[in-house]
């Protein structure tokens, strides 16, 4: 299995040089074609802009689809690494780095070891993970190359468990992530005369607070929701009340009916508060990804496969989802799945989160995720 390290390693630090991101991703997904034509699988099928499903067959048997995302973040990179991204202002500091070599690196093993499976893997390799919305996985599932799969699996890195290590959930794993938008329009008045106006900055007060109110009143504490709002705009001067105030804010849940009952709220919520001070509002949600929920069968599979791979004591089942988003939820949507976390604390130096612009993981956990997609392949095909 050293060559196969050897191998992920490599490829992971040419990605990490060279990270692009969104849907503009031409030289990460050449570099990608040219490796998978040099492992010689069967077909390669692109989709979307840049994002490519690389399928081998192998006699009867299940279809399974392996999902690595490959975008970066529009971040500067500060982890003086000997392979620090070479691009301006781009930095793989989410490691979806990681997750495209660990993917190559199981279909190398898997390509070359066809005597230990059987059935049909499709290697999604994803752009646009990390946005802008739609996100890069609605345009792969809708061009209907992936409706013949029967189980999807993904692994994404995290700095918060041990290298080693993965965590799962049983259900709910990540939330949807929406993003409201509003304007409250009143009466631009002088400040002296505030009578004479009609002040949108009192009820964009009275909306931040009463948003507050719509998960402890209209939700049941059985539910998790996040209501934030995040950005706030009013105002010129000292002594002028505006005509407008504007509020932005992010919207995390894990249940499509709590969902929409807190768009519905929250437009109400703007209707009575401008009803009752004489304005108006313009109201605007956009849904994000949805909530990622592992289904429980794949994720039995996942747990199983994880244990021979790591040992019984590396596998966490976790009681919490996170309120974070991945589009790996279109694809469970599509059929079933399941999204886990792979451990990548560094043992010897400071750990960042992803996201930070000194995030590196601990490249020890590669072999190890790449030996959990090869596990699951093989369960599948017993």
């Amino acid at each position: 299995m050293k060559t196969l390290n050897d191998y992920i390693i490599k490829h992971r630090r040419h990605l990490h040089q060279n990270p692009e991101t969104g849907f503009d991703c031409p030289q990460t997904s050449q570099y990608i074609k040219t490796e998978l034509n040099r492992l010689k699988v069967d077909e390669i099928l692109e989709a979307g802009d840049y994002s490519l499903i690389a399928v081998v067959h192998n006699g009867d048997g299940p279809i399974t689809g392996l999902r690595a995302d490959f975008d970066a973040l529009n971040i500067t990179e500060e982890t003086n690494l000997g392979f620090q991204s070479k691009n301006q202002d781009k930095m793989h500091a989410c490691g979806h780095d990681a997750h495209t070599s660990m993917l190559l690196g199981a279909c190398k093993y898997l390509v070359e070891h066809k005597d230990e499976w059987n059935g049909t893997i499709k290697f999604i390799f994803q752009e646009a993970e990390e946005g802008p919305t739609p996100g890069g996985a609605i345009k792969i599932v809708e061009t209907g190359l992936l409706d013949d799969c029967e189980e999807f699996y993904a692994l994404h890195v995290s700095p918060h468990y041990e290298t080693g290590s993965v965590a799962v959930n049983y259900g709910p794993a990540m939330a949807a992530a929406d993003t409201l938008h509003v304007d409250l329009i009143g009466k631009a008045c002088h400040a002296a005369m505030p009578e004479e106006g009609i002040d949108p900055i009192i009820m964009q007060a009275e909306f931040v607070l009463g948003a507050q109110t719509i998960l402890t009143r209209k939700i049941s504490p059985m539910e998790r929701a996040v209501i934030t709002i995040a950005k706030v705009e009013a105002g010129t001067a000292h002594n002028i009340i505006p005509e407008k105030a504007s509020l932005t804010g992010s919207i995390r849940t894990f249940n499509n009916n709590v969902r929409e009952v807190i768009k519905a709220e929250l437009k109400q919520l703007a209707e009575s508060i401008t009803m009752r001070h004489n304005g108006d509002f313009v109201f605007d949600y956009q849904y994000g990804y949805d909530p990622t929920i592992n289904s429980h069968d794949t994720t039995d599979t996942f747990v199983a496969s994880a244990k021979t791979a790591l040992g019984d004591e590396n596998v966490q089942i976790l009681e919490l989802p996170m309120a974070g988003s991945e589009d790996f939820s279109r694809y469970i949507n599509l059929r079933k799945g399941t999204l886990a976390w792979l451990g990548v604390k560094q043992t010897d130096k400071e750990t960042y989160n992803i996201h930070h612009s000194k995030f590196n993981l601990n490249e020890d956990a590669l072999l190890k995720g790449a030996n959990i997609f090869i596990e699951i392949i093989k369960r599948r095909s017993e």
